[in-house]
């Protein structure tokens, strides 16, 4: 996965309206989520934190969500 295409997912999860199509998307995107897209995500939640902390939130909520899935892939 590229930099650019793990912007693209991090936004598609961030955009889920529900519990039910955030898990939905996860399932469907896990097997792509390597280790640039963890770096990407875990990058965007530290920056995001100091920028707009409701932002570096969700992200890092976002994270905490998928870290314990990494080992899945």
């Amino acid at each position: 996965m590229t930099q650019d295409e793990a912007i693209a997912l991090i936004r598609k999860l961030l955009l889920a309206e529900s519990q039910e199509e955030l898990q939905n998307l996860i399932s469907i995107h896990l097997p792509q989520m390597d280790s640039t897209f963890f770096a990407v995500l875990t990058e965007a939640a530290e920056i995001e934190s100091d920028r707009n902390p409701a932002v570096g939130a969700r992200l890092t909520s976002l994270a905490q969500t998928l870290l314990p899935l990494r080992t899945l892939i």
